[in-house]
């Protein structure tokens, strides 16, 4: 099953500690308790990062200047556009704003039953890649992209998103030339 996910049917939701909101993309079935949750969030104020014991969470910078974080007692890792980072949900995170608020895309998703791969494709070239994901979501980030699944061709416009439930063994993704190109590419594989 392929659906195209619309900006404007995305959740918003107000953050766990309370300090922002964020913007759902989509999840794992369940009210309370997620497996893997895909969102966005604008990040306007430096400060603490929300707990997600037992789960996973990869990020990255979608607009804005940068964010530094600080994980555990780990040295600072400084993130810019298109940076992408992983680190443990229940690691004590604190942000710091490089100049200006940002918008990031991240990952939650737990690790004892989800395998995941989160990559950037961007330029103009042609470009292809197989997966045998249980779930592909494709997010463009930039302008309208074409992106051709199998035999089937979606345009899709800034900030929405192409999900992708595995019907085959393995599905081809392709990028054609001379579509510009900026988007991140998550896939879940069960484990």
């Amino acid at each position: 099953m392929i659906e195209v996910l619309k900006a404007d049917q995305y959740t918003k939701m107000l953050w766990k500690n309370g300090a922002g909101y964020t913007l759902e993309i989509a999840r794992s079935l369940g009210e309370i308790e997620f497996d893997w949750r895909i969102s966005m969030a604008d990040v306007t104020t430096s400060g603490p990062f929300s707990l997600f014991p037992n789960k996973q969470r990869i990020i990255t910078v979608l607009d804005g200047k940068g964010i530094e974080l600080h994980v555990d007692d780990l040295p600072a890792r400084s993130l810019k556009l298109g940076d992408i980072f992983a680190f443990h949900g229940e690691s004590q995170v604190h942000s710091e704003l490089v100049d200006g608020a940002i918008r990031d895309l991240n990952l939650i998703y737990d690790p004892a039953k989800f395998h995941a791969r989160f990559q950037r494709v961007d330029g103009t070239e042609a470009q292809t890649f197989l997966s045998s994901a249980d779930l592909i979501f494709i997010f463009n980030s930039g302008s309208g992209t074409e992106v051709a699944i199998e035999d089937k061709t979606f345009v899709l416009t800034a900030n929405e998103t192409l999900k992708i439930e595995k019907t085959t063994a393995i599905t081809s993704v392709h990028f054609p030339q001379n579509w510009s190109k900026n988007c991140y590419v998550i896939e879940l594989i069960q484990r």
